[in-house]
């Protein structure tokens, strides 16, 4: 299964796609995985937008983001600082100088993560109503994770990615594609 056989979203255009399962069986081409992965978080990342404009989240969709910020990020940072990055590192000549890069990237989680924390806790705070308010300090917070990731998603996509499908054996990818499905819990 490649990124040509999945089906995105209707909704993708709306922010909403993050919530969207990707197909367990794209965990057989790890990179495409990964990749179908990075639209999940920009699809959120126009969620973000989109709640900090209208200054409200409903709540059953404050809840699948938190839901997803929770899990699927964690998830998708240990694809990456575990398998992903390690494997490049192997395989990367010096003068690709990947070092640097993925250092970075790898400090860019760090902060993800701790903006995750402070974004759950306004997202899962539980105020009577189906709406969660947005104040402007949770607006700012919001929109300084969009823009965040969207500058961390480039460099993956354009630089690791791609870097990746050049410098990667097929045993690589399959090793990789392995490990994931052991950290996702699907059969190999």
């Amino acid at each position: 299964m490649t990124t040509d056989d999945i089906a995105f979203p209707s909704d993708a255009g709306t922010g909403k796609a993050f919530a969207e399962p990707i197909p367990a069986a794209l965990l057989d081409a790890p990179l495409e995985y990964i990749l179908v992965d990075h639209v999940r978080q920009r699809s959120l990342c126009a969620a973000f937008r989109r709640f900090t404009h209208q200054g409200y989240v409903d709540r059953e969709e404050a809840d699948a983001v938190v839901t997803y910020l929770r899990y699927d990020v964690d998830l998708h940072h240990r694809d990456e600082e575990e398998d992903l990055f390690p494997s490049l590192l192997r395989r990367v000549p010096l003068e690709d100088n990947l070092e640097a890069t993925l250092a970075r990237l790898i400090e860019d989680h760090c902060h993800s993560r701790t903006m995750i924390e402070a974004i759950s806790k306004v997202l899962a705070k539980r105020t009577g109503n189906a709406r969660v308010r947005l104040g402007a300090g949770a607006r700012k917070l919001l929109l300084a994770y969009a823009t965040s990731e969207h500058d961390h998603l480039a460099a993956e996509n354009g630089i690791v990615l791609a870097i990746a499908r050049v410098r990667l054996t097929k045993g690589d990818l399959k090793a990789i594609s392995a490990t994931m499905k052991d950290r996702h819990g699907v059969a190999a």
